[in-house]
């Protein structure tokens, strides 16, 4: 496989790869450059399906892209990776260690609870802590750590609930000192910051606006409506942009032929997914890889 190619990634997997269980919803876990972990993702580029990640760097530095922007993660600085966001590690220190947490956050309530009152995390995902913030997080990692141990416990589903709201406080704490948005957004701008979340991990299989409208429980036409009085922009067109970001990067990430990247974005024949590329690019596949491919 080819390790710059996108890749899916949910809890469960995180969870594994790091050679521990599922349960319980939060885990801590020690960081460093030459954990499997790392070498497993580095250069890959992931997208997080339902779950949240903060790494609070402890020594040396990680370079990493978000969302297409590169952030260097140094000494006494936190990461935070949210549900619907793309990422890729490229480079790491030798010396690079970070205390960590991941949290499977399944339900849409607590993911939104985190996404919509942090609108400028996915443009800014690396921020700098103060003393007191690096001991307060490092309190609830060693919090997540003591009561991982038991993950049977009665009152379990609590416990992980009272993390995720700790870690929002926190978090919220942290924005409000820098002057950055933390805020309630409406209700048709959590639709569209949800649907930006479901567009990231299904535009792989999913293009119509009926499947997506159907999971806010709306109309098509009343779901269009929505997303264009926020956005400017058709939920269709927003679509066929998640699409054709998912192709270009298949294109110049992977040796995979058009019809293989034609299956792996559920197109019907090799010839739709030429005409649908060439109709929003403005070119045909293969000619946007032979003008893209780094020289």
């Amino acid at each position: 496989m080819d390790t710059r190619q996108q890749k899916v990634v949910d809890y469960d997997y995180i969870v594994r790869a790091l050679g521990l269980t599922p349960e319980p919803n939060f885990r801590y876990f020690d960081l460093q450059y030459n954990d499997e972990f790392m070498r497993g993702t580095m250069d890959r580029s992931i997208v997080l399906k339902d779950g949240v990640i903060v790494w609070i760097c402890t020594a040396g530095s990680l370079v990493v892209s978000v969302d297409g922007a590169t952030h260097t993660l140094s000494t006494g600085q936190m990461l935070i990776v949210f549900a619907g966001t793309y990422c890729r590690f490229t480079s790491a220190s030798p010396d690079f260690r970070a205390k960590s947490i991941v949290g499977r956050i399944s339900q849409a309530a607590h993911v939104d609870s985190l996404v919509v009152t942090f609108p400028r995390v996915r443009q800014m995902p690396v921020v700098s802590l103060l003393k007191q913030e690096n001991q307060t997080l490092a309190s609830l990692m060693e919090f997540v750590k003591a009561t991982s141990v038991n993950h049977r416990n009665p009152s379990r589903q609590e416990i992980d609930s009272n993390i995720l709201a700790i870690l929002r406080a926190e978090l919220m704490d942290i924005f409000l000192r820098r002057n950055l948005a933390v805020r309630e957004a409406s209700q048709d701008e959590q639709i569209v910051k949800r649907f930006n979340i479901l567009l990231a991990v299904n535009s792989f299989e999913h293009r119509d606006v009926e499947y997506y409208a159907e999971e806010f429980g709306l109309s098509p036409k009343r779901f269009a409506a929505k997303v264009k009085r926020i956005t400017g922009t058709t939920p269709s067109d927003l679509i066929a942009s998640a699409v054709i970001k998912n192709a270009k990067k298949l294109l110049v990430g992977t040796d995979l032929s058009s019809a293989e990247i034609a299956e792996r974005l559920n197109f019907s024949t090799p010839s739709f997914f030429c005409r649908y590329f060439k109709r929003y690019a403005g070119t045909s596949p293969q000619a946007w890889r032979n003008e893209n491919m780094p020289k």
